[in-house]
């Protein structure tokens, strides 16, 4: 008699989803630390306890943790693509497929930095008047980068 053993298999959708979300940041003690600072900051404030400042710097906490983990799983994905990409062309190249313009790779590379920096520049002028919020949700990014 023959048993028929099916393993529900994951669609690959969800393995992505599982892999991104491996380690999830709310899990983090800062995380949850922030969340009930923000929240107790946010409940005095209803109730004119307190001014919104609590609120405000938590909040700011808790959205740099989360852009810094999703910028670092940006960079891990970003990086793995554009390493690919690479020896796509190193391999096109070298086998005479494609012709690239060196001068003109450069030239766009050149200007992609400079409004790179322009555009830091500006971030930077428009943060500097949120400066608590700035530092906190710096400090924030900073952590949730660092979250593996």
């Amino acid at each position: 008699m023959e048993q028929d053993h099916e393993q529900p298999q994951e669609s690959s959708s969800q393995g992505f989803w599982a892999a991104l979300l491996a380690d999830a940041p709310w899990n983090a003690q800062s995380v949850i630390a922030a969340a009930v600072a923000t929240i107790g900051g946010l409940t005095s404030w209803i109730t004119d306890f307190s001014s919104p400042a609590v609120a405000g710097i938590g909040g700011s906490y808790l959205g740099g943790f989360f852009l810094g983990w999703a910028f670092r799983r940006f960079l891990t994905m970003a990086s793995l693509m554009a390493g690919g990409l690479l020896v796509c062309i190193a391999v096109l190249k070298s086998t005479g497929l494609i012709d690239l313009d060196w001068t003109l790779v450069e030239t766009q590379i050149s200007h992609g930095i400079v409004a790179a920096r322009q555009g830091a520049e500006g971030l930077k002028q428009a943060l500097s008047g949120y400066l608590p919020s700035t530092g906190a949700g710096a400090i924030g990014a900073f952590f949730g980068f660092r979250k593996k």
